[in-house]
């Protein structure tokens, strides 16, 4: 739950400072790795578990979503249900949230496991590790109370429409 926070929380920041049109989709964008990939992994495998036994490919066959080519495919599926002048905006916006996300990603350490970045080109994993991936629990509440500081802020410059701002 810290994680997502932190996603969102850095979004709301990043695009504070870039320019603010399809700040939703961007933070959505964010939130888009884990809730593709995690949720239905998580959903189906209690199934599993509890229920019903159920093949493996469909508690664990999500993970191309958590990776850039499966995101990328993510995003223009989501962007073809948008308004034709939207969609481009739409599709560059979650990619960019989608983006921070692996990058936020990408700097903690899950104890040698790493994200494989190049799937399914390329077969192995990297991350940079710099930081614990139990960090997220610390930061979040602060960033969170930033980012929104910063989006009442740009509210308040921007008017009722922050989709024109």
């Amino acid at each position: 739950m810290a994680d997502l926070l932190t996603h969102g929380a850095a979004a709301v920041l990043v695009k504070a400072g870039t320019g603010w049109r399809y700040p939703a989709v961007f933070v959505a964008g964010t939130f888009a790795p884990d809730l593709a990939s995690r949720v239905p992994a998580i959903g189906f495998g209690l199934i599993h578990v509890h229920w019903v036994s159920l093949p493996s490919w469909l508690t664990h066959g999500w993970q191309p979503l958590h990776q850039p080519f499966g995101l990328l495919v993510l995003a223009y599926v989501i962007s073809m249900f948008f308004r034709v002048h939207d969609r481009v905006g739409v599709f560059l916006n979650l990619i960019g949230g989608m983006a921070l996300h692996m990058f936020l990603d990408v700097l903690q350490d899950h104890h040698g496991v790493g994200y494989l970045l190049g799937f399914p080109f390329w077969e192995g994993h990297w991350e940079l590790g710099a930081v614990g991936s139990e960090a997220t629990v610390w930061v979040a509440v602060p960033l969170c109370i930033l980012a929104a500081w910063v989006a009442s802020k740009k509210q308040a410059t921007c008017g009722a429409s922050l989709e024109d701002c």
